[in-house]
Formats: C-alpha cells, sequence, structure tokens
C-alpha cells in the first residue's frame, strides 16, 4: 500500500498541483484526487503561514500563489514511504510577474486517504522533514 502511496503523491503533484489554479476547470474534478477535509499547512517560517482545511480553502491559497507569482510549477525530485505518509522532495519554479524566476526547494509531507491526498505539510528544511515522518531520528 505505501508504495501505491508514493505513486499517487507523484502523480497527483505531477498532474494536479501543476494546472492553472486561477482557471475554474481546474477545480471541476479536484474532489477525484483531494479528500473533502484535505489540509495544507504551510512551513511556519513562510510569510503569513497558515492551514487550510478544505478544497475551497486550498484554491483560495493555490489561486493566491498564482496571482503573486504568475507561473509556478512543482517537480516531485524525489519521494519516500513513510509509512501511513509520504514525503516528497519538490523543486517550486516561479516566475513573478515582473518576470523575475526563483527556485525553491522544500519538502512535502503528504497523507494519503483512500486514494486520495489528506493533507499536506510544507516544510522547508529536508532534515526536519525526515525526522517529521520518522525517516530520520
Amino acid at each position: 500500500m505505501s508504495q501505491e502511496n508514493v505513486e499517487i503523491v507523484l502523480a497527483i503533484v505531477r498532474d494536479v498541483f501543476n494546472r492553472d489554479p486561477i482557471r475554474e476547470e481546474t477545480w471541476r474534478d479536484m474532489s477525484d484526487f483531494l479528500d473533502p477535509d484535505f489540509e495544507f499547512r504551510e512551513d511556519p517560517s513562510w510569510p503569513g503561514a497558515g492551514t487550510y482545511v478544505g478544497i475551497e480553502a486550498f484554491r483560495k491559497v493555490a489561486s493566491g500563489y498564482m496571482e503573486a507569482f504568475g507561473k509556478m510549477t512543482l517537480e516531485v525530485e524525489e519521494a519516500f514511504d513513510a509509512g501511513d505518509r509520504v514525503v516528497a522532495f519538490i523543486r517550486f519554479w516561479a516566475r513573478g510577474q515582473a518576470g523575475t524566476e526563483a527556485v525553491m526547494h522544500q519538502a512535502g509531507i503528504f497523507t494519503v486517504r483512500d486514494g486520495k491526498l489528506a493533507s499536506w505539510q510544507v516544510v522547508f528544511d529536508r532534515d526536519e522533514a525526515l525526522e517529521a515522518a520518522g525517516l530520520r531520528g
């Protein structure tokens, strides 16, 4: 089951989270991928960091990112089975409205339930993410 969860996370990050969050059609089938109570938690060091519960709350924060950055992509560089969770090292690329590009490396701790993402916790420190998921101690 755990490798299956890794594959689910890889597919959702690649095929779903790289859609344009401003477009209405992006959200039409989101309940096929996200649990209705999906929880997204930003790293506490992110300015204005928060926790967002539900698909609509996630939609608002994702749309805010797109409005700020203009264009962005996520690419999973590595993913690890962590029992009931998946840890993924992610390359986040963005181009701002003025054309400036930025790359950020972060970790995501994902929980999969019944084939859908139940939560995504963003952690900027990779070692901290591995420790939080019980992969390092």
